[in-house]
């Protein structure tokens, strides 16, 4: 049996980092994608657990499956789904055995062989069922809220090369999107009066965007995900930020669709579409006969958007007049129409984007510093396609199916080797990028399948040029650990306790590990 104790071993190390772990699996990050647009289709709950036990099936070849949650106060597993095997040839007991010892301790275990772990073998009522050859087990944890409430079990027949790492994290990814699927339907039963329905329908929503119209199950992305649902519930002001083609936009819809204003406008604003002389009217709207050509009253973009949202896309853009003109609506919630003397309150929740490096706009002279500071409230940093390769193969999977379906091209999926040059290649235009170039493949693919002469000529150069990174076992595990201590770092603003909390390990390990590489928590707290 093997306990998966984080930073402990480097089975763990590896399986912790899903994106990492994943990265070498495209089939992984695809069963995860399938698994996700399972839980967010609607349905029954039962009937969608089943569908996405059968993905695992298919995808990771895990023949048996079950799905149970713990009743704490009753000590008793309930079994919610299960697949290969009847639900009567499991004796599932709370705390007792590998799943009820995974769903009382919030921890994973993996039993490489089944038939040599009595704990494992405790559980199962009919051991002539599993006399078919040699099985494996991989068992996670289920959370909700953050605290275990069940468990994950999945049965895999033994082969000769077993990957463990990489089984143990896509089950960690897929066991966190069925307890957001519990956690929706949880509330959804619960649900008495219509102040709770409406906080179920909005948790509902965020389970949508989390993993269907945004693609990804990274660290990174998983991050973006747990912003968006923490500032989604304010009325704050946001900044995203990131690079051009990383999807700003799409989060801001995400914000306000998962927000209190979400039934009122959302309105969209480039900054750097619209010249100096025409803002201040989009903005606030105009009078008649404000200026040659205002021949009717016209509102603004601010009185369109009262009781929702105003999305200010590349707020570096605007000019010093502008942004003076901005910071006194965003100060007193006040505005006149050019060339009026009405004043007009305003009710709208602001959120901002841009790509520029803001600090530096502000140190130069270039951006108002109060300004600044009055639309960075809460900020949403969105990470570049690069750093974030692992969600590559699900990214150009749904970019298929989109693109095959307009432009009626019966494509079954992309090859081994054109994931290859996709997971490889830099993506300087990120996500938007990546979708044109899967767009281009679908009209020029003259098969059922992608391969790597459908790409672009560009795109598979700059694969070829880029050198092959070779590292020790040893390496690899440092560089590996010293990444996730890091990040995780980041996450927690060089928080020692969350860090560890979010690694699934103790304060102490990190501080360890930390103190080894070298690695100053203090520079991530601001």
């Amino acid at each position: 049996m093997i306990r998966a104790e984080l930073l402990e071993s480097p089975l763990r190390a590896r399986a912790t980092n899903e994106a990492e772990a994943a990265s070498t699996a495209p089939e992984h990050l695809l069963a995860l994608a399938e698994v996700g647009r399972f839980l967010t289709s609607g349905g029954d709950v039962p009937d969608v657990l089943g569908k996405a036990l059968r993905v695992l099936d298919r995808r990771l070849s895990a023949l048996r499956s079950l799905l149970c949650l713990a009743d704490p106060e009753r000590r008793a597993l309930d079994l919610e789904a299960s697949h290969g095997l009847s639900p009567d040839l499991f004796r599932l007991r709370f705390g007792q055995g590998v799943v009820g010892r995974v769903a009382e301790s919030g921890r994973p275990i993996v039993i490489p062989t089944l038939r040599h772990e009595p704990m494992a073998l405790a559980e199962l009522s009919d051991l002539a069922a599993w006399s078919d050859g040699h099985w494996s087990l991989v068992c996670v944890p289920v959370s909700m809220g953050g605290r275990p409430v069940g468990a994950l079990s999945a049965y895999f027949p033994r082969s000769p090369n077993e990957d463990f790492a990489g089984r143990l994290g896509v089950l960690e990814i897929a066991a966190s999107l069925m307890g957001q699927a519990l956690r929706a339907a949880h509330l959804e039963k619960q649900s008495s009066d219509e102040g709770l329905a409406d906080e179920v329908e909005q948790r509902s929503q965020r389970a949508v965007f989390e993993y269907s119209n945004m693609i990804g199950a990274s660290v990174a992305m998983r991050q973006v995900y747990e912003e968006v649902g923490q500032v989604a519930r304010t009325n704050a002001t946001a900044l995203i930020r990131g690079e051009s083609g990383t999807g700003k936009e799409l989060v801001a819809h995400a914000i306000h669709n998962n927000s209190m204003r979400a039934r009122q406008p959302f309105v969209r604003v480039n900054c750097a579409a619209l010249p100096e002389t025409l803002f201040e009217s989009e903005l606030f709207g105009h009078e008649r006969g404000a200026f040659t050509g205002a021949h009717a009253r016209r509102k603004g973009r601010f009185e369109l958007a009262q009781g929702g949202t105003l999305f200010l896309d590349e707020i570096g853009e605007l000019s010093p007049t502008t942004q003076a003109k901005l910071l006194r609506v965003l100060q007193s919630r006040e505005f006149e129409r050019l060339g009026g003397t009405e004043t007009l309150r305003t009710d709208v929740r602001i959120i901002t984007a841009t790509n520029m490096d803001m600090e530096r706009a502000v140190a130069a002279g270039g951006f108002r510093e109060d300004l600044y500071y009055r639309l960075n409230v809460f900020t949403l940093t969105l990470p570049a396609l690069r750093d974030r390769r692992a969600d590559i193969p699900a990214l150009a999977e749904y970019f298929l199916t989109k693109f095959a379906g307009e432009h009626r091209r019966k494509i079954a999926r992309v090859s081994s080797g054109a994931l290859e040059v996709l997971t490889q290649y830099a993506w300087p235009g990120n996500v938007r990028e990546l979708e044109n170039v899967i767009e281009r493949a679908v009209v020029v693919c003259d098969g059922f399948v992608i391969q790597e002469h459908h790409l672009p000529e560009s795109v598979r150069v700059a694969t070829r040029e880029r050198p092959v990174e070779r590292l020790t076992l040893t390496d690899a595990v440092e560089r590996l650990e010293r990444q996730m201590i890091e990040e995780a770092l980041r996450h927690a603003r060089g928080n020692c306790a969350k860090a560890a909390r979010e690694l699934g390990t103790t304060e102490r390990i990190v501080r360890y590990k930390a103190g080894k590489y070298a690695i100053d928590s203090t520079r991530f707290r601001s």
